[in-house]
């Protein structure tokens, strides 16, 4: 048999969740080693194309955050985890949050399948300021913008706006490596119980072999591949589209402080728009981004279709759906390009992520719903608590 490392947990994954998790672990002295793989840049392909790959749908340069949230449920996690932003860029010296503040756009009754988003700012109780339908005082602060007459919009200030998902991951791993937690670079390509209370061993696609007394299982679209985990569990898996669109260094200046945009749009072909304002991508260009539901979204059921989905880099079908709408809510911006990039967003029955022990010794954490990110410190953390208890 291969020698094997030893610790007290394995977290498999590196994403939001993973992280977070490791970090909150290792916060707590246990011994833990974090197993992922490097992010995957569709743009520039993979740098191994191998049976085991698997991608990570947080490698993107900005997700929305804010109070107002999708029930009350969800809003206490998040607003624990914006609570806990300061302190996690201080202590790790890494900056990701910026509060830019939120826009949110919506018919007084929602949209007919999202409920109407500014009504649970007022029930909350979350400080914002209302422009009802007709009102376009709000363009005077955000002329560049554009919404329909129909729709009420509200403004969440700070610490409402925008987190850069690398950076945040960057900050956990930072104190998860200063607390005394290993990182290893690889694909988890097997977790294997050894007996009642013998703990598990993990294996990789480097053929490296890691034996832990737990596992936090923290693999997103890919938990129920790889042979991760004996029973598959209960998720959902469907493809999600980005656009991004260039803009000149100019109109990034002028626009990098314009808040990040949900809004319950109209029609068939898109649903749900979410936006963040121009933000600097790896290529030394800004893009907007702009995401919603689409018509063309599909139900990736096994390893290989979602690993075909994210090496697909633009794709012009989705680009015909998304980009009319994103110059429509920038009428006078001219882009100077347009391209997508593809996720997988993964639900559960009930919509909640998923943090609970599936078997013995080992605890999911999985299922962003789509709303996931921004609320993932403290995901992770609920993680950490569960399997330090099991």
């Amino acid at each position: 048999m291969p020698d094997c490392d030893t610790t007290e947990v394995v977290v498999v994954g590196r994403g939001m969740f993973g992280s977070a998790a490791a970090r909150h672990l290792s916060q707590g002295g246990v011994d833990v080693i974090a197993i992922g793989p490097d992010v995957f840049d569709p743009d520039h392909g993979s740098a191994t194309i191998d049976e085991h790959d698997v991608f990570s749908s947080h490698n993107d340069e900005a997700r929305l955050t804010r109070l107002q949230d999708r029930d009350e449920a969800w809003a206490q996690v998040t607003a624990r985890a914006l609570r806990d932003y300061q302190a996690l860029e201080d202590a790790s010296g890494v900056d990701f949050h910026h509060d830019v503040g939120c826009l949110i756009a919506s018919r007084p009754v929602g949209d007919g399948r999202n409920p109407d988003p500014i009504a649970h700012l007022r029930e909350r109780g979350i400080i914002h300021e209302y422009f009802g339908s007709g009102d376009r005082t709000w363009a005077g602060r955000w002329p560049r913008l554009d919404f329909p007459a129909t729709h009420g919009v509200a403004f969440e200030p700070s610490p409402a706006g925008y987190i850069r998902p690398k950076r945040l991951i960057a900050a956990q791993e930072t104190l998860t490596r200063r607390n005394g937690g290993t990182l290893l670079t690889d694909t988890v390509t097997g977790v294997h119980r050894l007996g009642a209370g013998a703990g598990f061993e993990i294996v990789t696609a480097a053929g490296r072999h890691v034996r832990s007394s737990k596992v936090v299982l923290a693999a997103g679209a890919f938990t129920n591949f790889n042979g991760l985990i004996e029973t598959p569990v209960d998720l959902e898996l469907k493809t999600e589209v980005v656009v991004l669109g260039e803009v000149t260094p100019a109109d990034t200046d002028e626009l990098a402080r314009y808040p990040t945009v949900k809004y319950l749009n109209d029609g068939d072909v898109l649903d749900a728009i979410y936006m963040t304002p121009p933000v600097r991508y790896p290529d030394g260009r800004s893009y907007v981004k702009m995401g919603a539901n689409t018509c063309l979204d599909t139900n990736p059921a096994d390893l290989a279709t979602a690993q075909r989905w994210f090496r697909t880099a633009t794709d012009d079908s989705y680009l015909e759906l998304l980009q009319p709408s994103l110059q429509a809510l920038w009428p006078d911006v001219v882009f100077t390009s347009f391209r997508t990039r593809p996720c997988i967003v993964t639900y559960t029955p009930d919509r909640f992520p998923l943090i609970a022990e599936a078997q013995p010794g080992l605890v999911v954490a999985t299922g962003g719903n789509g709303g996931g990110a921004k609320g993932s410190d403290a995901w992770g953390a609920m993680a950490a608590d569960l399997i330090l208890g099991s």
